[in-house]
């Protein structure tokens, strides 16, 4: 103790009172501690009740605040700003995404899967995720150089290690999302040691104020309370809004090009094997050309109009039909017809559909399937959209093909589905049993975050409230002429 220490010793008992009882300033702890509060909430989240977004949102804006009054104090200071913003950007960016179809599309574009210990995830994903950790590692380095930096100026040996200690192990997250690790045995003493971390950083801000190394806050345009109610209305904003723009699919429509009557003697012949009369009504000459040759029939599902099925599901009735093929010898014809009454297809937001046209995935070699939808609008005048299958496999690795669609809003009556697939033979045997499933899902809920497909859902086998899905199992037969009988197999 020095001179100077010691008269300030001697005479703190002759202070006034209202100086006696102040504390000393603590310059650090406020903006560090904003600091240790956002990385903790950027990287503990709950995936429960859309914490999962606001959390993180916070613990960015928390962190940005925390470097912005640091960054007049040295470089290193105002580049872990800087990494800051742009790491605040992308999270913004990446939640706002999420709420339109552009992150889908993004993901299509790159197209690419990469393999975890959990499964396969787009590599869009992934790429995204590496992006927006690495920007905050460098966030978090810069504050870890910047403090250094500090400590040396006030005179005191650098004792950063818990901020580098934090840098090293923001970037072991990423190769930890990059390899899929999950479950706390192997998660948890990760967690430990970035809590220990995150504590030895706070305390290195009690350090700072006991040196008395005087900070020179940069000016602060807004209030951290003003700052963090628009960074949260951004994100609210965001995801209540966004999706309800893209709650419909486009309705691509045109007056139909078909004309049902033509070949009487194959109506007559598909009347005579037992095709539904309204149906076949219904069908054009180019549809109706599929079962030319026909040998067969069977006729599944069911369709009524007392609106018996699922709310928002339509009636179903497949019909498969046998016919002699040049090439196969024969081939048979499916269609899956579908009905969605006028209560139920009016106000619809999503519907999809998928078929699985061999379960096994042996049996039968099937083409995609070519569909159409049909209605009427107010006025009486018919039209008719193609929906467009892609082929893709759901979460259990099935061969599948998916469509998504929008119902029409301005209809008279009910929306008519026509699928239509066809089945050869790959095995020897003359006769074959194969099962297929039709399953359509439907959402009446205009809002949904994050933007969804009805294939999607159908994909994964799961969905959500705002979700219907039902399913209809079929059995089919390839049976050569003479052979097929629906009623024996």
């Amino acid at each position: 103790m020095d001179g100077f220490d010691r008269l300030l010793y001697a005479g703190s008992d002759r202070l006034p009172p209202e100086l006696a009882g102040l504390r000393p300033p603590c310059p650090w702890r406020k903006p560090i501690g904003l600091i240790c509060w956002g990385l903790a909430l950027i990287t503990i989240t709950l995936d429960l009740l859309g914490l999962d977004i606001i959390l993180p949102a916070v613990g960015t804006v928390l962190l940005w605040l925390g470097l912005r009054p640091l960054r007049r104090e040295n470089g290193a200071f105002r580049f872990a700003y800087a990494c800051a913003t742009v790491y605040a950007v992308l999270r913004l960016a990446g939640v706002l995404l999420q709420a339109t179809p552009m992150d889908g599309c993004l993901a299509e574009l790159i197209g690419r899967e990469w393999v975890t210990a959990t499964g396969s995830v787009p590599l869009y994903h992934v790429l995204r995720t590496v992006l927006v950790q690495t920007v905050l590692v460098l966030a978090v380095g810069g504050l870890w150089q910047g403090l250094k930096g500090v400590s040396i100026r006030a005179g005191q040996e650098p004792r950063t290690a818990a901020a580098g200690g934090l840098a090293i192990l923001e970037a072991l997250l990423i190769l930890l999302a990059l390899i899929g690790l999950e479950g706390w045995l192997l998660v948890g003493p990760v967690m430990l040691v970035w809590i220990c971390l995150v504590v030895g950083l706070y305390k290195l801000s009690k350090s700072l104020d006991r040196v008395g190394y005087a900070l020179r806050p940069a000016p602060m345009p807004v209030s951290s309370g003003l700052a963090l109610g628009l960074w949260l209305g951004l994100h609210l904003l965001g995801i209540g809004v966004l999706p309800l723009l893209f709650s419909r699919l486009p309705v691509k429509s045109q007056t139909p090009a078909y004309a049902p009557g033509g070949d009487a003697p194959l109506r007559a012949e598909l009347l005579e094997l037992g095709f539904p009369e309204d149906i076949l009504d219904d069908l054009g000459d180019r549809e109706l050309s599929r079962f030319q040759g026909a040998y067969g029939l069977k006729k599944e599902g069911y369709h009524d109009g007392g609106g018996a099925h699922l709310d928002g599901m339509p009636s179903v009735v497949t019909i498969e039909v046998p016919v002699r093929d040049e090439r196969y010898g024969f081939h048979v014809v499916c269609l899956a017809y579908l009905r969605w009454d006028s209560g139920e297809s009016s106000g619809g937001f999503m519907e999809g559909i998928q078929v699985v046209p061999d379960l096994q995935g042996v049996t039968v070699r099937t083409t995609c399937p070519d569909a159409v939808l049909k209605w009427q609008d107010s006025a009486g005048i018919s039209y008719i959209m193609p929906l467009d299958f892609r082929s893709d496999t759901d979460d259990a690795g099935t061969s599948c093909y998916f469509a998504d669609f929008s119902l029409p809003e301005d209809i008279s009556g009910p929306v008519e589905g026509y699928l239509f697939w066809e089945a050869m033979p790959s095995l020897p045997e003359t006769v074959s049993i194969y099962n297929y499933h039709v399953t359509i899902a439907h959402r009446r809920s205009a809002w949904q975050y994050p933007y969804t497909l009805p294939s999607d859902v159908l994909a994964a086998g799961s969905h959500g409230p705002d979700w219907r899905t039902y399913q209809w199992a079929f059995e089919g037969q390839l049976a050569p002429e003479g052979k097929y009988d629906p009623v024996k197999y």
